[in-house]
C-alpha cells in the first residue's frame, strides 16, 4: 500500500512537471547550456588536436627526437575537455536549476489550501514528501539525460568519438552533475516545507545558493580567518651576510622551509572545510578532475616543458614553439581516489538537507 501510494504521487509530480512550462524553460536552458559548452570544447579540441599533429610532424627533427610514444601518447588531447567547457556552465546554472525545480513543492499545496486534502485521503505523510521528491528527481534526471544525449550527439556529428578508457570519467561526470541539481533541489524542498509562501521559499533558497556557493568559501580562504585558526605565516628570516655565520644562516632557512610547508599543509586543511558544507565547491574539482586531465595533472605533478611544433606554410621551415603543459600519468582509478571524498559530499549533503526535509514535514501543522 504504501509503495503504491508513493509511486502515484511521484507519478502525478512527473508528469505535473512534464506539463508545465517552468520544465521546458528550464530544458530548454540545460541544452543551451550543453551546446554552448559543447560547441566551445570542441573548438579547444580542435585546436589542441591541430597542435598535437604538428609536434608529430616535427617528432623527426633534432627537437622532438628524443620524446617516446609513450609521451606522445600522454601529451594527446583528451575529449574530456570537451565536457569541462559544459562543467564550468553547469557549476554556474545548476544550482539555480535544481532550485527552480523543487522551491514550491509543497507551498504550492499550501497556498491552495489542497495539502490539507491531500493528507486528508488514505495516504502517510511520508508517502506525499517522498513521491513528491521522486517526481522532482525523474524530472531532473530525464532533462539531464536529454542534455548529454544531445551533447554527445553534437560529438558524433563533429567525428569526435571518446575512446573507452574516456567513458568512465564522462559517466561519473555526468552522476555528480546530477548529484549537484539534486543538492539544491533537496536545499529548495527543505525552505518548501518550512515557508508559507512560494516567494519566501525561492528567496530563502537562493539566499542559501549565495552562502554555500560563495561567502563560506570567502571566508574560509579570507586572512583573516586564516590568521585567527592557524596564526601568521613565518617570516622569513634575516640572512647575515658573514662567512662566519653561514652554516647559522642555514639552519635559519631550513628551519623557515620546514615552518612555510608546515603552514602550507595547515593552510590547505583549512581551505578543505569548505567542502563538508558547499555542493559547489565539490562539484568543481570533482568536474575538473574528471574532465581536465591538464588541470589535474597541473595540480599533482611538476611543471614539465614540451617542445610544440609547427610548419610555417609558405617556408616549409620547423619553428618550435616551448609551451608549459602537463602531462597526465594518471588512470580513472587514481583520479576516482583524488576526488572519492568530494563525491560522497556530493551524495551526503543532498540526503542530508532531505532528511531535514522530510522531518519538518512529518512535524509540520497543517490547518
Amino acid at each position: 500500500m504504501t509503495d503504491y501510494g508513493i509511486i502515484s504521487i511521484a507519478g502525478k509530480e512527473f508528469f505535473d512537471h512534464l506539463r508545465s512550462r517552468r520544465f521546458l524553460l528550464i530544458l530548454g536552458i540545460l541544452s543551451v547550456i550543453a551546446v554552448a559548452g559543447i560547441l566551445n570544447g570542441i573548438t579547444e579540441y580542435n585546436t589542441s588536436i591541430a597542435a598535437y599533429n604538428n609536434l608529430q610532424t616535427a617528432a623527426s627533427h633534432e627537437w622532438g627526437a628524443t620524446m617516446t610514444e609513450d609521451l606522445y601518447q600522454k601529451m594527446k588531447p583528451s575529449v574530456l575537455q570537451v565536457f569541462y567547457q559544459m562543467s564550468t556552465l553547469f557549476a554556474l546554472a545548476g544550482g539555480i536549476l535544481g532550485i527552480a525545480m523543487g522551491f514550491d513543492l509543497v507551498t504550492k499545496e499550501k497556498e491552495s489550501r489542497s495539502l490539507k486534502i491531500l493528507l486528508a485521503h488514505p495516504v502517510y505523510r511520508d508517502e506525499v514528501i517522498n513521491g513528491k521528491a521522486l517526481g522532482g528527481l525523474a524530472a531532473i534526471l530525464l532533462a539531464l539525460g536529454f542534455v548529454i544525449a544531445i551533447s554527445l550527439g553534437i560529438l558524433l556529428v563533429c567525428g569526435i568519438v571518446p575512446a573507452v578508457s574516456e567513458l568512465p570519467p564522462i559517466l561519473l561526470f555526468c552522476a555528480v552533475t546530477f548529484l549537484f541539481i539534486f543538492s539544491y533541489f533537496a536545499i529548495a524542498l527543505l525552505m518548501s516545507t518550512l515557508c508559507e509562501e512560494s516567494g519566501q521559499s525561492l528567496v530563502y533558497s537562493l539566499i542559501l545558493f549565495v552562502i554555500l556557493g560563495s561567502f563560506i568559501p570567502a571566508i574560509v580562504y579570507s586572512p583573516l580567518v586564516t590568521d585567527i585558526v592557524i596564526g601568521p605565516a613565518p617570516e622569513l628570516p634575516q640572512i647575515i651576510p658573514d662567512p662566519e655565520m653561514q652554516d647559522k644562516n642555514r639552519d635559519a632557512m631550513d628551519t623557515y622551509d620546514r615552518q612555510t610547508q608546515e603552514y602550507g599543509e595547515k593552510e590547505m586543511k583549512v581551505g578543505d572545510l569548505k567542502y563538508l558544507v558547499s555542493p559547489q565547491e565539490n562539484y568543481v574539482k570533482t568536474a575538473t578532475f574528471l574532465t581536465s586531465p591538464a588541470k589535474t595533472s597541473e595540480m599533482l605533478y611538476p611543471v614539465m616543458s614540451k617542445g610544440w611544433g609547427y610548419i610555417n606554410e609558405t617556408s616549409k621551415d620547423i619553428s618550435v614553439g616551448v609551451i608549459y603543459e602537463q602531462v597526465a600519468d594518471f588512470d580513472f582509478s587514481q583520479i576516482f581516489a583524488m576526488v572519492f571524498r568530494n563525491i560522497l559530499a556530493l551524495l551526503v549533503q543532498p540526503l542530508v538537507f532531505f532528511g531535514l526535509a522530510y522531518v519538518s514535514f512529518m512535524r509540520m501543522d497543517v490547518r
